[in-house]
């Protein structure tokens, strides 16, 4: 591991203590990765925030290639599309707040009523389509709905941000 890989490692174990911490997620829900080179870590799957250590942080290639005995977030595919497809972001968080799911369980976009909505990159904050949590579709739709964007709500799941870092 070189020293940005372990400072990376540390800021994904940092930002998902402080988000279960705020109350954007609980237990193991929720899931951030960072860009590496040609992979990215992304957290592991069934860990919750305040086990978290930076050895769980798994390392996938942008193809979804990964080794070792952690199993990487059933996100990961949403995550390696997003970095495959974006160079403009080298981070993505996605979580659970219990305000951002229930505005995404109407299934409505945010219209542009304050002016943080500018913030997603564009006029109204939108809404990926549902799919199952942790398939290929979800991915494939997420990806789509981000298109010239930074984030989204996730119809009756909840919200994705996108960062340069």
């Amino acid at each position: 591991m070189t020293v940005n890989e372990d400072k990376l490692r540390q800021s994904l174990v940092t930002v998902m203590r402080e988000m279960d911490a705020s109350g954007l997620n609980h237990g193991t829900a929720g899931n951030a990765s960072a860009r590496i080179g040609e992979h990215f870590l992304v957290t592991p799957s069934g860990i919750p925030a305040a086990q978290l250590t930076p050895e769980h942080m798994v390392k996938i290639d942008l193809s979804g290639a990964y080794s070792g005995d952690v199993r990487p977030t059933s996100e990961w595919r949403m995550h390696a599309g997003l970095l495959a497809g974006r160079p403009d972001i080298n981070a993505v968080v996605h979580c659970h707040s219990q305000y951002a799911t229930t505005l995404a369980c109407a299934n409505k976009p945010i219209p542009p009523l304050h002016y943080m909505t500018a913030v997603s990159g564009g006029p109204e904050i939108r809404v990926a389509p549902y799919a199952l949590f942790g398939s290929e579709e979800l991915a494939e739709i997420v990806i789509a709905t981000l298109e010239g964007r930074r984030a989204c709500l996730m119809a009756n799941h909840g919200q994705i941000a996108l960062g340069r870092s």
